[in-house]
């Protein structure tokens, strides 16, 4: 005992001696990601405090107290770069990493460019509706909780009107047109209790704690992205700290946490960095607390992982890996998940695998090569309960795909004005589709596949600046898959062009495509005359033309204002060969994918719109966020007819904003505001009369998502105090969720027991609260 009471001693005096804080971080070049040595970091907070970088482009300074810093940074033939916002706390040293953009101007050019952390954004590869996502947002914003993907619903274009999934909606597209890209690789939905092919889930699977600052981007994308329609969501995993380990342990709604990070080699500068968590609400459903979804708690778990090498000057390697599993059973439980008189056992599982390898080749070319082995799965069992009060079996699915792919990226620089990035995107897939309902006859197979399929895409981008006001991107982006032997080349081109130092103007254009859901291409025919026969096998790609236009104005040093306009026409879009008003451009409307056989690419559809941003990054203690959407979403079948899509809310609104006090010298108290409006959820309407004929719910097939659900309005309210010690950083958390109870609508119903329509509703208010260490 008495050795025991020693360490703990030991530990509490570590935590509290005296430890200075540090910002550290590494300066790369703009294009090729190389290195910048000799550049001067300068603290800006009316100090001269100063440190240069290293010959890998490392730099190191110590701050006295933590805080809120903001860096300078100066490197010969670059703009100097003004980075705010620099969070720095006990316990943790706070990383930095800044991408400088060359001047094309002769020597005694004084421009200061914002922050451009290391993204595809700061590579200057986008030119128009990109979003810079970073860790502090992700854990700041209030209702995002801890969650990327409710974090992104914040931005322009992005709806986020259902409390029980975190699907992103962008311009009016389905879901499934998301990209979701870790590491430079393609993965499959990164979310907890996600079916397959969908792009979002519940709980998330990726963990904010371990992700980098990335990119999100919502519309005319770059030639580096394909087989996406709607946005891209391209996540980077931070290295381990190598320097020095470093402890988290977190307790709150996603579940318990335990991180940790650290040097494998101070010399050769690697580290290794893996996170774990356990949902909360499976653990204490394990000691008899009842709490979430009914009578069932779901039960989740999730891991990530990257270790970082410095195997030589110039050369990096970096193992990395994301997964997680869940599961849960809902039990004759009303919920927005089920309904009563039903027993569903659900389980996934997604994970990924992989390793990068990147080289310095010469100054001016760098090479990268990203491989992985990346997975998902589904096992679900859906029973009714019949008049003999017995389970009987209506639905069952066992299917999962696996996929190895490498993706090989060049880049080299030309001249100060010219650029090229290439690279090739190689896939082969495994599947195994399983899965039949119940049909009068009995249970009738939907899919009952055991098949492969290879994907290949290739890109070429050209950048061009011929002056620092001016930058030209254009690019080819192919795509073929070996299933069907379809093809697409998809040209793409954007511009940025600074009409003053405050304004920009920003274009893109270009085609887009995307494959069908996997599960679409292995649907069994339905009539007697096709056994064998796979009907959608034929079908080719979801096609789209884009065009954005932007403009951008500084206000002061602090204030931003960004305009969109976009216009975005599909085609190619699946469709029945019979007049229908079905439609693949719904689909994600609804849990599962489609069982319809026989469709063609006939379909067309349209989604147009404009948005505002108002935006005040965090600065003298406080940040404001405002986002205006205004868009509608149509499709056409061969009625002829343009109808709503399942995804046109017509508009949203997102009012957010932040205020921290520093409490004595070294402790903090925040609090974060997060105000929603949107148009309803959009719905096919009920035809009562025939519902209470029949006593059960019949939809008016002939009026497609003609019915809206009231306008949803929501606030979130955060409070945060974080007290930070000398070699420990303790935060508490309370995030009160639809604050004043607003009662929002989840879906419309026909309700036997009233024999009227009814609206079932979404999460009420509640609470979230975290706690986390870090030391």
């Amino acid at each position: 005992m008495k050795p025991f009471l020693l360490n703990l001693c030991l530990l509490y005096a570590s935590l509290v001696s005296v430890c200075a804080q540090t910002i550290q971080g590494t300066l790369f070049q703009e294009r090729t990601q190389r290195p910048i040595a000799h550049a001067e970091v300068l603290l800006a907070n009316g100090s001269d405090q100063h440190v240069f970088s290293d010959s890998t482009g490392h730099y190191v300074m110590a701050v006295p107290e933590p805080g809120r810093y903001r860096l300078l940074i100066k490197a010969e033939g670059y703009h100097l770069q003004l980075i705010d916002n620099v969070l720095v706390t006990t316990g943790k040293e706070t990383v930095a990493d800044v991408v400088l953009t060359e001047s094309t101007q002769q020597l005694g050019e004084v421009n200061v460019r914002g922050s451009r952390p290391a993204t595809a954004i700061a590579n200057g590869y986008v030119s128009v509706s990109g979003q810079i996502v970073d860790l502090e947002q992700t854990t700041r914003f209030a209702g995002s909780r801890n969650d990327p993907s409710r974090m992104a619903m914040n931005f322009a274009g992005v709806v986020g009107n259902n409390d029980t999934r975190n699907d992103i909606v962008v311009r009016g597209n389905a879901p499934n047109g998301l990209l979701w890209r870790i590491e430079g690789v393609d993965v499959p939905n990164p979310n907890h209790f996600g079916a397959m092919g969908a792009t979002g889930g519940p709980v998330p699977i990726l963990n904010s704690q371990t992700l980098q600052t990335s990119s999100f981007l919502t519309g005319a994308f770059p030639a580096a992205y394909g087989n996406a329609l709607s946005g891209v969501f391209d996540l980077q995993l931070r290295n381990g700290n190598e320097r020095k380990r470093e402890y988290t342990f977190q307790a709150g709604f996603t579940g318990f946490e335990a991180g940790a990070e650290g040097p494998l080699s101070r010399k050769n500068k690697s580290s290794y960095l893996v996170h774990y968590r356990y949902s909360v609400l499976g653990l204490l459903s394990k000691i008899g607390v009842r709490f979430g979804t009914g009578t069932s708690a779901p039960q989740y778990q999730d891991l990530t992982v990257k270790l970082n090498f410095s195997i030589a000057k110039g050369h990096t390697l970096s193992i990395f890996g994301v997964g997680g599993k869940n599961g849960t059973v809902f039990d004759n439980t009303v919920s927005a998940y089920s309904d009563a008189g039903t027993y569903n056992d659900y389980r996934t599982a997604m994970g990924v695998i992989g390793a990068t390898y990147n080289s310095q080749l010469t100054t001016q070319t760098t090479f990268r090569l990203a491989t992985a082995f990346t997975g998902t799965q589904v096992a679900n069992r859906y029973d009714t309960l019949g008049r003999d009060d017995a389970l009987h079996a209506n639905y069952r699915d066992r299917s999962h795909y696996t996929k190895a792919t490498a993706h090989a990226q060049l880049t080299h620089r030309y001249s100060m004005q010219s650029s090229l990035l290439a690279g090739v995107i190689a896939s082969n897939y495994w599947f195994s589709f399983h899965d039949s309902t119940q049909l009068a006859s009995g249970m009738k197979s939907l899919r009952n596949a055991d098949a492969s399929a290879q994907t290949y895409q290739g890109y070429l981008q050209w950048q061009y600046t011929p002056t620092d006001r001016l930058t030209l991107n254009v690019g080819l982006h192919a795509t073929h898959l070996s299933l069907n032997q379809h093809g697409v080349v998809e040209p793409r081109a954007g511009l940025q062009y600074q009409l003053t130092p405050k304004t920009t103007l920003s274009a893109g254009v270009g085609n887009f495509s995307r494959m069908q859901d996997w599960m679409l291409y292995f649907n069994e025919p339905t009539a007697d005359n096709q056994v064998g026969r796979l009907p959608n096998q034929s079908l080719g790609f979801s096609k789209s033309r884009q065009a954005v236009l932007g403009w951008t104005q500084r206000i002061g040093t602090d204030w931003l204002l960004k305009a969109e306009t976009y216009y975005q026409y599909l085609y190619d879009i699946p469709i029945d060969q019979k007049p229908s008003y079905y439609s693949a451009l719904n689909e994600g409307a609804s849990f599962f994918t489609t069982n319809r056989t026989g469709l063609i690419n006939a379909g067309t559809g349209r989604n147009y719109g404009a948005e505002l941003t108002v935006e005040k990054p965090f600065s003298k203690q406080y940040y404001l966020l405002s986002t205006l959407s205004m868009f509608n979403s149509q499709y056409r079948t061969l009625l002829g007819e343009w109808n709503s899509t399942a995804f046109a809310n017509r508009f949203v609104w997102n009012a957010l904003g932040g205020y921290e006090w520093t409490v004595g010298s070294r402790n903090s108290l925040a609090i974060d505001i997060r105000n929603t409006l949107a148009g309803g959820r959009r719905y096919t309407p009920i035809d009562l009369a025939r519902s209470q004929e029949m006593n059960t719910t019949v939809f008016d097939e002939q009026r497609p998502f003609a019915g809206q659900l009231p306008v949803y309005s929501r606030t979130d309210i955060k409070l945060t105090y974080r007290r930070n010690k000398p070699r420990a950083t303790f935060e508490w958390s309370i995030d009160i969720q639809n604050a004043f109870n607003h009662s929002n609508a989840y879906q419309m119903l026909y309700s036997s027991q009233l024999n009227s329509l009814a609206y079932s509703l979404q999460m009420g208010r509640y609470f979230v609260v975290n706690q986390r260490i870090v030391f």
